[in-house]
């Protein structure tokens, strides 16, 4: 009797603590940083130097509420919204994605590419309804930026599951017209191709940041590759030209389940400062 008590006590104790493991998980999910970054870029033209950028990826199916948008105007404005992708998952109304561009749009100019999930989705309906708030598709497409005498190139390119990624493509214009490149896509995995030397930052999201963590060991699921490239700064050596500094954010939503550990939903405001 006093074994079958004791294991009675065990299971109890084991199912409250799992409770409270899911509900640190479930408020994890529910918190929001938006840091602010500073990037110094050798070939970034003086009449950029100071320019703002606003970096958010990974919303799918999370809304971004009064008290979010609140956070973000507490900074000094951006710029430019880069919208790094998977801002709706398939099978789902666009209810949600709507409210949030047109949330992300009123912040100002706005440029969008696509994540995996986006693919997975109606992508057509999307890329209308990206079009339709004024937000920039950069589908392995370019985006020409000028002040004063200085040019700045902004380049995107489709997810690369998708099949249809052409980062050649993609730099056509800035090949032609070489000047300091921001390329934007959503999974960082991109750095295992040759990036061009014209390209001085890569801005990413897709792992989460791990999404679920555990202390000593690191995401619960994921690749290697991931494992070394979570989220933050990296120099990534580049042979005979200068390192390519990459940024992965851990994102705003979740994506399978609703649920994070030590790894905090973010935005990003990111400063652009010439040597």
């Amino acid at each position: 009797m006093f074994f079958i008590d004791l294991l009675i006590i065990c299971l109890a104790t084991a199912m409250l603590l799992g409770c409270v493991l899911l509900l640190i998980m479930y408020l994890w999910a529910r918190r929001f940083q938006v840091t602010e970054e500073t990037i110094t870029l050798a070939g970034l033209h003086p009449a950029f130097d100071g320019t703002r950028l606003f970096f958010i990826s990974d919303l799918h199916l999370r809304r971004l509420t009064d008290a979010h948008m609140e956070q973000i105007n507490a900074h000094e404005a951006a710029a430019l919204v880069v919208i790094g992708g998977d801002v709706i998952e398939r099978g789902h109304s666009f209810d949600c994605c709507k409210a949030n561009l047109e949330r992300l749009r009123e912040l100002g100019p706005a440029v969008f590419v696509h994540g995996n999930h986006d693919n997975k989705a109606d992508t057509r309906t999307l890329d209308n309804l990206v079009e339709s708030l004024g937000i920039r598709i950069l589908d392995n497409a370019a985006m020409r930026c000028e002040a004063d005498d200085g040019i700045l190139w902004f380049v995107g390119i489709d997810d690369l599951r998708s099949g249809r990624t052409n980062l050649a493509c993609a730099m056509e214009e800035v090949v032609q017209e070489p000047h300091c490149t921001i390329l934007i896509s959503h999974d960082p995995a991109v750095i295992r191709k040759p990036i061009p030397s014209e390209v001085e930052l890569l801005l990413c999201g897709h792992t989460h940041g791990g999404q679920i963590n555990i202390p000593f060991y690191g995401p619960i699921r994921t690749g290697a590759m991931y494992r070394t490239y979570r989220a933050g700064w990296y120099d990534i050596a580049r042979e005979g030209t200068t390192p390519l500094r990459l940024f992965i954010s851990q994102g705003f939503g979740t994506s399978h389940v609703p649920l994070r550990l030590f790894s905090s939903p973010e935005a990003h405001f990111i400063t652009l400062r010439s040597k």
